[in-house]
C-alpha cells in the first residue's frame, strides 16, 4: 500500500492504511456505500485512521486539529480521496478482484 507523507505544524506525518486501519474503521462500520449516507462522520474517520498506522499518540481529538490546521492551506479532500483509494485498493486484493493470476479450480466436497 502506498504511504502519503503531510507536514502539519512543521511536524512530519507518513499516513498510510493497511489491514488493522481497515478493521479499525470496520468497527465503526465504515464502508463506501455508508459514506455518501454520513459523509461528515466518515470523512472524520478516514482522517483518523490514516494516522493509526504510524502515528498512535495522534488520538481522535487530535486527528481533528491536525485536519483544522492542515485544511487552512490545503485540500483536505485530497487526502480524504488518497484515504478511499487505499480502502478500495485493499478491498479488491483482498477479494482478487481485477488479479492477473489464471482462475484456480477449487475442489469442493460436500459435508
Amino acid at each position: 500500500m502506498r504511504k502519503l507523507k503531510l507536514k502539519i505544524n512543521d511536524k512530519d506525518y507518513t499516513l498510510e492504511m493497511n489491514r488493522d486501519t481497515i478493521k479499525w474503521l470496520e468497527n465503526y462500520d465504515f464502508s463506501l456505500e455508508e459514506f455518501i449516507k454520513k459523509p461528515v462522520t466518515y470523512y472524520d474517520l478516514l482522517w483518523t485512521s490514516l494516522f493509526l498506522v504510524n502515528h498512535q499518540d495522534v488520538n481522535p481529538n487530535l486527528a481533528m486539529k491536525l485536519m483544522e490546521t492542515y485544511g487552512e492551506n490545503h485540500k483536505v479532500a485530497k487526502v480524504i480521496n488518497f484515504a478511499i483509494e487505499e480502502y478500495k485498493t485493499f478491498m479488491n486484493a483482498l477479494s482478487d478482484i481485477n488479479s492477473e493470476k489464471s482462475d484456480e479450480e477449487l475442489e469442493i466436497i460436500e459435508a
